[in-house]
C-alpha cells in the first residue's frame, strides 16, 4: 500500500517520510520477533516444517494491528500472499490451494508454547528497546516520572488458582486477572515501560522496587513516582526516596490528617503541613519518612470557597471534608509554599495518563478470550508496543511541525492504518514481490 494512501496530505507535506519508514515504524516488530526466537530456540522444530517462528508471529502481530481474530487475520494474510505470489499455485484434490501463511490452530499452538516467564522477559526486552529508541531520538530525557497503576481484566471461566483473583467491579463475573502496569512520563510523552501479572498473595512492593531498580540500571533518573491509594505503604515511600525519587500519592483519611484538614478550615493551619508517615507499631520492620501534605479541593470546588462556606456555617464540617482531599509527597516545598502546592497538585493529575492509556490499549484491539495466561500477556505486550509506537511517532511529527511553525495531529487510528500498510508492504517484499 503506497504511503500516500495512508498518510493525511498534511503529514505527507511535512517531508518526514524517512522518520516514518517501514524500517522505523516496524522496528518494534522485528525486535519482538528477535526476542521471541532467541528465547524459544529450545522449541523442537520439525525438519519438514513449512513455517518458522516469524510466520506465526506476523499473523499474531497483524491481528493486533487490525483488531481482528487470529483466524480472520490468518485467512486475510494468506489470501493476500497468494494473490501476490507469481507462478502456478499448487491445488489439492478438494480445490484448496497450498497455504502460504500458517492456520489459526498452528498460530495458537505456537503462542501457547511461550510460557508466562518467557513472555515477561520478552515484554521487558521489547519495551526497553522502545525506551532506548525514544532516548536516542531525543523524545524523552534521562530524568523521568514513573506512573504506576493496576488494571483488571474480567475472567469468565471456571479456573480457581492464584493467577485468577476475586473482584466485585466487573460485569457478569466475580473473577479477574490483575495486572500491575508501569509507564513513564518525560517531556510530555507518555510511554508504557512494564507490566506484571500479579497472582493472589503476591506483595506489590517488591515488584515495584525491582522495576524501579531496572529503570535505574537502564540509565534513567527518577523524578516523581505517581501512584494511587492502593500503594499506600511507608516502606514503598522510603524505598523510592532512597533511589533518588519523590513520591506523589493521595493520603488516606486517618485521624491526624482529618485534624489537619479541620485546622485548615478553621483558619488554624496552612494548606501545606509536615507529617510523619510510618508503618504500624506491630510491623516486623519499621519504616518512617517525613512527608508533606497538600490540601486540595475536589473537581468543581475551590479551597477558598469551601473554607469560606464552612466558616459562614453554610456547610457542615463533614460536608466540607467531603469536598477536600490531601496529596502526600516526599518532596520539600520550594519557593512560595502556596505556588509550590498548586504546581504539585496540578502535576499529580498527570497520573491519569496511565488510566487513559489503558483505555487506549482497549481501543487498539478487542479483548482476547484466551484462557491461557501467557497468551493474554503477549496480547497486552503487543498493545503496549503499538501504543508506544503511536506516542513516539506523534512526538516526532509534533517536534518536526514545531520547527516548521505548524501543528500536525497524529491519531491512534492513523498510526494503526499506516502500520497495516507498512506491514503488508514488508510482507510483499519478503515474498519477493517488487512494486
Amino acid at each position: 500500500m503506497p504511503t500516500s494512501n495512508v498518510f493525511p496530505k498534511s503529514i505527507n507535506d511535512l517531508g518526514i517520510k524517512s522518520l516514518l519508514s517501514n524500517e522505523y515504524m516496524l522496528a518494534f516488530f522485528k525486535k519482538f520477533c528477535d526476542s521471541v526466537t532467541s528465547r524459544t530456540w529450545i522449541f523442537k522444530h520439525a525438519k519438514n516444517a513449512r513455517y518458522d517462528a516469524t510466520d506465526h508471529l506476523k499473523v499474531f502481530f497483524l491481528s493486533e494491528i487490525i483488531g481482528r481474530s487470529i483466524h480472520d487475520t490468518s485467512e486475510m494474510l494468506n489470501e493476500y500472499s497468494l494473490c501476490k505470489k507469481k507462478g502456478r499455485l499448487k491445488t489439492f484434490a478438494d480445490g484448496r490451494k497450498k497455504r502460504e501463511i500458517p492456520h489459526q490452530t498452528e498460530v495458537n499452538k505456537y503462542l501457547r508454547k511461550i510460557g508466562l516467564n518467557l513472555a515477561r522477559k520478552i515484554l521487558q526486552e521489547c519495551l526497553d528497546a522502545q525506551l532506548n529508541e525514544a532516548l536516542k531520538q531525543d523524545i524523552i530525557s534521562r530524568k523521568i516520572n514513573v506512573l504506576i497503576d493496576f488494571t483488571e481484566h474480567p475472567y469468565y471461566g471456571k479456573r480457581s488458582d492464584p493467577m485468577i483473583k476475586g473482584t466485585s467491579r466487573q460485569k457478569g463475573t466475580k473473577k479477574m486477572r490483575h495486572y500491575l502496569g508501569f509507564s513513564i512520563l518525560s517531556r510530555d510523552t507518555h510511554l508504557y515501560a512494564g507490566l506484571e501479572h500479579v497472582p493472589t498473595g503476591q506483595s506489590k512492593i517488591p515488584i515495584i522496587i525491582k522495576f524501579l531498580d531496572h529503570l535505574l540500571d537502564l540509565g534513567f533518573e527518577l523524578k516523581f513516582v505517581l501512584m494511587d491509594r492502593e500503594f499506600y505503604r511507608a516502606e514503598l515511600l522510603d524505598s523510592v526516596k532512597a533511589r533518588g525519587g519523590n513520591v506523589l500519592i493521595p493520603a488516606k483519611f486517618y485521624k491526624k490528617i482529618k485534624r489537619f484538614i479541620e485546622d485548615y478550615l478553621r483558619g488554624k493551619g496552612s494548606r501545606v503541613r509536615k507529617y510523619t508517615f510510618s508503618t504500624a507499631t506491630e510491623a516486623r520492620r519499621r519504616f518512617s519518612r517525613n512527608v508533606y501534605l497538600i490540601i486540595n479541593a475536589k473537581r468543581g470546588f475551590s479551597l477558598q470557597s469551601v473554607k469560606r462556606a464552612f466558616q459562614d456555617k453554610r456547610i457542615s464540617l463533614e460536608e466540607a471534608r467531603k469536598r477536600l482531599f490531601a496529596i502526600m509527597t516526599t518532596e520539600k516545598p520550594r519557593g512560595v509554599a502556596s505556588s509550590w502546592a498548586s504546581r504539585t497538585s496540578l502535576f499529580y493529575r498527570r497520573r491519569w495518563l496511565i488510566e487513559t492509556g489503558f483505555s487506549d490499549l482497549n481501543r487498539i484491539n478487542r479483548r482476547w478470550k484466551s484462557n491461557h495466561d501467557n497468551v493474554r500477556y503477549l496480547d497486552m505486550l503487543a498493545r503496549m508496543l503499538l501504543y508506544n509506537s503511536w506516542k513516539l511517532n506523534r512526538a516526532l511529527i509534533k517536534n518536526h511541525g514545531r520547527k516548521e511553525g505548524s501543528r500536525k495531529v497524529w491519531t491512534l487510528h492513523q498510526n494503526q492504518d499506516f502500520l497495516m500498510g507498512s506491514f503488508l508492504s514488508m510482507e510483499k517484499k519478503s515474498r519477493g514481490v517488487i512494486g
